[in-house]
């Protein structure tokens, strides 16, 4: 099975990508998406790259999102709560700001779906999106996702967000 796209490839965490987890990690703007609350230390990052590996143990895996032309790192792509027994898995992506609306998440996104679904033999992959993420509501339905449920009070900055759970069945 082949990561390798028109635009870009997805590849293994290295050592080297430790700088760019945790400029990442620690960007709270992003957390809301996340429901992420603390920030990551360098020392923590680098023990996730040292034992990330075998999806059947660690029930999650991530894949980083390389540019074939410049073997630039623009994003990653995570299977999260890996369930083998239910076939299932939930998907989550980004793509580093300066690199966003070029299509690389949708290329992402439509080859981790080919992988979960030839390679893992998933059932379906789901995703947790905040109603007012527009960009990531848009991604996820161009790409084969239905909404399922209407979370309420998923999520919290300062008020409570709601958040729509999306399910691509195979």
């Amino acid at each position: 099975m082949t990561l390798v796209g028109d635009q870009i490839s997805l590849r293994a965490v290295e050592p080297s990508d430790v700088d760019t987890l945790y400029k990442w990690e620690n960007d709270a703007s992003l957390w809301n998406d996340s429901c992420a609350v603390v920030p990551y230390s360098k020392y923590h990052l680098q023990q996730y790259i040292e034992t990330a590996g075998d999806l059947y143990v660690l029930r999650q895996l991530r894949l980083m999102i390389e540019l074939n032309d410049t073997h630039e790192t623009v994003g990653c792509i995570d299977l999260i709560d890996f369930e083998p027994r239910f076939e299932r898995a939930e998907i989550a992506v980004l793509v580093d700001k300066a690199f966003q609306r070029k299509g690389y998440a949708t290329e992402a996104v439509e080859m981790m779906k080919k992988y979960a679904s030839d390679f893992l033999h998933l059932h379906q992959l789901y995703a947790y999106v905040g109603e007012d993420n527009e960009a990531s509501l848009r991604l996820f339905y161009s790409t084969g996702f239905e909404k399922s449920v209407l979370l309420k009070d998923w999520c919290r900055d300062k008020n409570w967000r709601n958040c729509w759970l999306l399910q691509l069945i195979f």
